[in-house]
């Protein structure tokens, strides 16, 4: 049984009277018999959504109220509360009346001139409640938002404020960035999963610092798919009985919440995944520079694949990518490995990409090219690569074009990328060169039909309810497997596919 600590409302959900059952039941075929909701989003926030007003913030928590009330035992809530506005603490007092399980704060943690003493006042009054306090703690690429706190802040706050027990929400944010400053979390500390790509390893790697009785398990749904949310816990190595803790034993304890309801919802009905299942269209080996991330080499790729019942796996080299070895060096590494097919990875700011292709087609190891638009930051849609575009099609070869991969925003400041946005794809792929083209790390853009010549990684699409309407949509671009591995699972984008519940 897992019980969700972090769920929100879909936005619009203001006009419909059975939000809360629908998200209960949407929940539940993935074995969630309880969620806990805040509400923030759809509500009328004034013009600051990060600094919502009062009036917002009464009548979002209100609406989490009542329908936390008509769903007993299924839906609770955390009231949500704005330090920053003069009435937080009748807002607090008026939640906790109405049986939240717990206050949230969100971003608006500091005031304008960059302090958290408010932040303060609310831990102290809620500790004085006997309620737990989820705040949102973030590690941002380039810089967090205003009034949004890091973990070493949220560290701060907690040796301040020892007698009120917090939820690090998000893990930090960027969990890797995050961890060894959890070992520094006092004992009325616990960490929360959701809100992230499933990282291979995330929780592993909180479970260092943190240990299992203060870890909980969150999706941030429905923004988040529920079910990738589940495997960064099925994955791991804890013990069922650990496992047990983290997906429900730990928040009952923490927010005083009852042994769940036996679920009426039939489980997730397996779905069939669209292209090959034992077939990998994203993959990476080799090491990655700019994270502590084991490296993993062709060999053991091979390995992997084997164990994991996989014939072929596209793979791209995080050398060739970056620049640190040749092509040349990742081919003869990679052969005589059957399951491991090879890309080259070709830059247009290259000046010796001519010679790379005409390489590149005559040597049959090469399984396909491999550009990125974004690692190396020009244009699909730019006249200027025409030529080299035409070049690459006149290899003979599978391209795969990168769009990104991982978490955006948790790159660290070394790594350097663009966005490829919806209105560049769509202008290449009325002009598109190649005869296959796999498109990796985006999902289709609105409008965009099928094609014999184009391919899209799902990778991104089991991560939040943009699957729902591609699958079975005999219009819709076709789709391939891809587990962006060794980001993520070699399974888990193929799990998250196959249980999907129509309702999601």
């Amino acid at each position: 049984m897992i019980i969700d600590s972090h769920v929100h409302f879909p936005a619009g959900c203001e006009r419909r009277p059975d939000a809360g059952l629908c998200l209960v039941r949407s929940a539940m075929p993935y074995g969630i018999g309880a969620c806990v909701v805040s509400h923030l989003f759809g509500a009328d926030m004034g013009k600051n959504i990060h600094y919502p007003d009062s009036d917002g913030v009464r009548r979002a928590n209100r609406f989490a109220a009542g329908q936390s009330a008509g769903n007993p035992g299924r839906l609770y809530f955390m009231g949500y509360v704005n330090p920053q506005n003069p009435d937080w603490g009748e807002e607090l007092d008026r939640c906790v009346a109405a049986g939240a399980c717990g206050i949230k704060l969100w971003v608006s943690l500091k005031d304008r001139r960059g302090r958290l003493e408010n932040t303060v006042n609310v831990l102290r009054r809620a500790a004085a409640l006997g309620k737990a306090v989820y705040l949102h703690v973030f590690n941002r690429t380039g810089g967090n938002l205003p009034g949004e706190i890091d973990m070493a802040e949220f560290v701060e706050l907690a040796q301040t404020v020892p007698e009120c027990r917090m939820i690090a929400g998000h893990a930090g944010g960027n969990w890797r960035k995050s961890a060894e400053i959890i070992s520094r979390c006092p004992e009325n500390v616990w960490m929360e999963t959701g809100g992230s790509n499933p990282d291979y390893g995330m929780a592993d790697g909180i479970l260092k610092f943190c240990p299992p009785e203060r870890l909980l398990y969150g999706s941030d749904g429905p923004f988040r798919a529920f079910f990738p949310q589940i495997w960064k816990i099925l994955e791991s190595s804890l013990s069922p009985a650990d496992r047990e803790l983290v997906f429900c034993r730990n928040a009952m304890r923490l927010l005083d919440l009852p042994e769940p309801l036996p679920i009426a919802e039939p489980p997730v009905a397996m779905q069939p995944v669209p292209g090959p299942e034992n077939i990998d269209y994203c993959c990476f080996c080799g090491h990655y520079p700019f994270e502590r991330r084991p490296e993993v080499s062709p060999d053991q790729l091979e390995k992997l694949l084997e164990q994991e019942g996989i014939e072929s796996a596209y793979t791209a080299g995080f050398g060739t990518v970056f620049g640190r070895t040749s092509n040349g060096d990742f081919l003869n590494r990679c052969r005589g490995l059957r399951r491991v097919k090879p890309l080259a990875a070709v830059n247009p700011a290259d000046p010796e990409w001519k010679t790379l292709l005409r390489n590149t087609a005559d040597e049959l190891g090469w399984a396909g090219l491999w550009l990125s638009p974004a690692f190396h930051r020009w244009r699909l849609s730019d006249p200027g690569y025409a030529g080299f575009l035409q070049q690459c099609a006149a290899v003979g070869k599978p391209v795969f074009v990168n769009c990104g991969f991982h978490e955006p925003r948790f790159y660290p400041s070394g790594l350097s990328s663009r966005e490829v946005s919806d209105d560049e794809l769509c202008v290449f792929l009325e002009n598109l060169p190649f005869e296959t083209c796999i498109i990796q790390g985006k999902n289709p853009p609105p409008g965009i039909g099928k094609s014999p010549h184009c391919f899209w990684c799902c990778t991104r699409l089991t991560d939040g309810n943009a699957w729902s309407h591609m699958v079975g949509n005999p219009a819709a671009p076709q789709l391939v497997r891809g587990s962006e591995f060794p980001f993520r699972h070699l399974h888990e984008t193929l799990a998250a596919a196959q249980f999907r519940s129509p309702a999601a």
